[in-house]
């Protein structure tokens, strides 16, 4: 790599008035600073960059931790830096940058070790500085390169996840010096230019790596962009990121935020070369995505007209899925969505036929949209609809019959098709009905989300959380994986008094005053109450939120309850989350008002008013449509 300079910083005039910062790694974290306060369009009128206290934060928490690599001894030489450039100032200027580097030190501090920020640069400079390699000597670092077999990793840390870290890092650094650039052509500083035409002639990139090779260790961004590529594989050796990507849309267009986190699976995931299998699996749905939908037979589907040519569930080379093979048919577009739904439920198993309805807009009873199905033995590879009967039991609508079960046969066995395709990765599975993730595909796919970031805690996670944290995020989880992580972490915490005071607590307080308040409380019919200590409801009785739960609980075991003991708000919200919400004709929801308005102490007036203070969002929801006024 030819020589690149970075002039006109004042690095030399720094250290010739800053006699203290003596040796590489000070002379290291001199240029970084100086240069990338520079680069960031610091006024250099004084001869050096003068730090404002918006760059000196940009500096510490979002430039270093990308750029840099520091032993821990050498750490805190960059905010020295810092304040011997803030000490060139009097008065309220450097008390005002002084201030920003202490409130800013240890947030710095967590994000130059943070494995989340890791670089491949970043990370080779820290592995071959613990081995006792010079960073600063070329040759040695090429020999260090050439003596690594692959690419070791931080722990808990993966390639891609370094990939990414590195390609946003390579990003940012390429905008900072073209901004630079421009900035110095149209207004040229008076200290002079930071980059010459010569050097930006050999290409930004070729820039970018020189610098980081001053501040990471020399010669090793040219060695990882050259011969030792392979120990640090770019965006191209992850043909599995587009799948990645699909999930993450997915994630957003049900919770908005990466952060929300995903219920954990329902079994351990057994992860084996899970890039591999992430690799397999989006050459299938990818596959699927760009297939022309086939054409349609003109005859009903069967189980034997969809064996014509190969059945159902056998998936030849290449070949296809449909009645007629040759395409993918209207679902095939759907694969991403339906292994992210099937991790978001836990990694339970779902329904064809269940599947299949909601994408052709049947009306499934939102009660069974995500409940779990039994998964029978494996039998036929043949796709068959459930009979009538068992898809009115799958839906909940009782007026299915086989007229119905017809209509539906075409779209059930047309989704079977795209099922089975993903099925031959061994990535997921289809028995009968039922479909899901193996445990090798639960792996996968909770790898993709957290590629992207998508909060995916396993059960021994969300374990630990604290019972707020656990009830915000199982709050929008389906009710029966709910269910399931909320009886692990009372057991995990031995069933006690504590663990459910601590739970139903966080219950009634989360999201309390807003209107996901009634989707909170939904959690605590999901508890099971039989297994509650009698100290436990007990001591719920008075609380404005599940005091009628705990009494009706206490009431089962042949307890006794004073009347008085149960908050009038709890009373109420039992009857509030009682009445008929989303499903069944606004006349049953009338009926169940008026009957419990008659046994209200006051009448429907004071069941409303008591209500509405207790939860105004759900009562305006439900008691609205019914022409009743809220006080």
């Amino acid at each position: 790599m030819a020589e690149i300079a970075l002039t006109n910083t004042g690095l030399d005039a720094f250290l010739e008035a800053s006699p203290e910062f003596r040796g590489p790694g000070a002379v290291r974290a001199a240029d970084a600073v100086l240069s990338l306060l520079a680069l960031r369009g610091a006024d250099r009128g004084t001869g050096v960059p003068e730090p404002t206290p918006a760059l000196t934060k940009e500096l510490l928490l979002e430039d270093l931790p990308a750029f840099v690599c520091a032993a821990p001894g050498e750490l805190g030489t960059y905010p020295a830096v810092l304040r011997a450039l803030a000490g060139r100032f009097d008065g309220e200027r450097r008390s005002r940058v002084e201030g920003v580097i202490g409130e800013a030190l240890p947030d710095f501090e967590r994000a130059m070790g943070d494995p989340g920020n890791l670089t491949w640069p970043r990370w080779y400079a820290q592995l071959l500085r613990a081995d006792g390699t010079d960073p600063d000597d070329p040759e040695a670092v090429r020999t260090w390169l050439a003596a690594l077999d692959g690419p070791p990793l931080p722990e808990g840390v993966r390639r891609a996840d370094l990939m990414g870290r590195t390609a946003v890092a390579d990003l940012l650094l390429a905008e900072v010096l073209t901004r630079a650039y421009v900035r110095d052509a149209e207004r040229p500083p008076a200290a002079g230019p930071l980059l010459g035409d010569h050097d930006v002639a050999q290409g930004i990139g070729t820039v970018a790596a020189a610098l980081l090779d001053r501040w990471t260790a020399a010669g090793l961004a040219e060695g990882l962009a050259g011969e030792y590529a392979h120990l640090a594989p770019g965006p191209d050796d992850f043909p599995h990121l587009g799948l990645a990507d699909a999930l993450l849309d997915e994630h957003l267009d049900y919770y908005g935020d990466p952060s929300v986190p995903l219920p954990p699976p329902e079994t351990e995931a057994a992860e084996e070369d899970v890039e591999q299998d992430a690799d397999l699996l989006a050459a299938v749905v990818d596959e699927l995505a760009e297939a022309q939908p086939y054409e349609t037979a003109a005859e009903p589907l069967t189980e034997e007209t969809s064996g014509k040519g190969g059945t159902a569930g056998t998936v030849p080379d290449g070949g296809g899925a449909g009645p007629r093979g040759g395409g993918a048919g209207p679902y095939g577009g759907e694969a991403a969505h339906l292994l992210y739904t099937l991790y978001q439920r836990g990694c339970s198993a779902e329904s064809v036929a269940r599947r299949a309805a909601e994408f052709e807009d049947w009306t499934v009873d939102p009660a069974l949209e995500d409940a779990p199905v039994r998964v029978p033995p494996p039998a036929s590879p043949a796709y068959t609809t459930p009979t009538a009967g068992e898809l009115a039991r799958l839906l909940g609508s009782p007026g299915i019959n086989d007229t119905d079960r017809a209509r539906l046969d075409k779209p059930a066995h047309e989704l079977a098709a795209v099922v089975d395709r993903l099925a031959a990765t061994g990535l997921v599975f289809r028995y009968g009905d039922a479909f899901g993730l193996t445990p090798r595909g639960c792996a996968v796919v909770r790898y993709l989300l957290a590629v992207r970031r998508v909060a995916v805690p396993d059960a021994a996670e969300t374990s630990g959380w604290d019972a707020a944290r656990l009830v915000a995020a199982a709050e929008g989880w389906p009710p029966a994986v709910a269910g399931r992580v909320l009886a692990d972490w009372l057991r995990a915490r031995g069933d006690d008094t504590g663990a459910w005071g601590e739970l139903v607590g966080a219950i009634g307080t989360v999201n309390a005053g807003t209107s996901e308040a009634a989707a909170t409380r939904a959690l605590l019919g999901l508890l099971d109450w039989s297994a509650a200590p009698a100290e436990a409801l007990r001591d719920a009785l008075t609380d404005p939120v599940a005091g009628a739960r705990a009494e009706e609980a206490l009431l089962a075991r042949g307890g006794r309850v004073e009347p008085d003991e149960v908050p009038d708000s709890a009373r109420a919200l039992q009857v509030l989350d009682g009445l008929p919400g989303k499903k069944g004709p606004l006349e049953n929801r009338r009926a169940a008002f008026d009957a419990a308005a008659a046994r209200w102490p006051g009448g429907s007036a004071a069941l409303v008013a008591a209500m509405a203070a207790a939860d105004p969002h759900e009562t305006a929801r439900v008691l609205g449509p019914l022409g009743v006024s809220l006080p």
